[in-house]
């Protein structure tokens, strides 16, 4: 029998006063051998129905009336909110998978703009700026050289909510040795 991880797609809906939104997390392709990236949706509307019509891009009335505005009536409210959201959903990716939020809305600036405003607080957030795209990989990365030598087990951090430099880096995973009956000098372990 082998494990093999299985990507599904996820979403969350939630209301930010009488608006309904929604967060879609779905395994977009493989950036590595075994490693994906996932697309992150956001989108506030009237309804359910509403909502999944603009992610499935669905071409019916509820979709174009979606997809011709940028936010709704609660402006930056609407935004954080959607942002605090994807922090929490992110730790439902395997380890050494990406997400990626990408601006495709109506005024693409404007929304690379809004989302730019939280990446003083969280800079391990890789942006490309031609693309208008944002980049988060889970801890640990998947060319870190712990993968050759542990055995990674996930774990979600304490708070969610912060980012993953530093020393929160070890925080979001455990690491055992393939082999831990064999001794490894000071400069092996500082390496690891």
């Amino acid at each position: 029998m082998t494990y093999r991880v299985r990507r599904k797609f996820t979403s969350h809906t939630f209301k930010v006063n009488d608006q309904l939104c929604k967060v879609f997390f779905e395994p977009w392709h493989e950036y590595e051998k075994g490693y994906w990236i996932w697309n992150v949706g956001f989108a506030v509307g009237k309804s359910k129905r509403q909502l999944n019509d603009w992610f499935w891009k669905r071409k019916n009335k509820r979709w174009r009336s979606l997809h011709n505005q940028l936010l709704g009536r609660q402006g930056m409210k609407t935004i954080s909110q959607g942002f605090k959201h994807v922090l929490e959903l992110r730790w439902t990716i395997p380890s050494g998978d990406a997400i990626v939020l990408d601006c495709t809305s109506k005024d693409p600036d404007r929304q690379f703009r809004a989302w730019s405003r939280w990446h003083r607080n969280h800079p391990e957030w890789v942006i490309d700026n031609v693309e208008q795209k944002f980049y988060w990989f889970r801890p640990p990365y998947w060319d870190d050289p712990i993968r050759q030598s542990h055995l990674i087990v996930e774990k979600c951090p304490d708070d969610l909510l912060a980012n993953t430099l530093g020393h929160r880096y070890h925080d979001c995973f455990d690491s055992l040795p393939f082999h831990p009956c064999t001794d490894q000098s000071m400069e092996q372990t500082d390496h690891q």
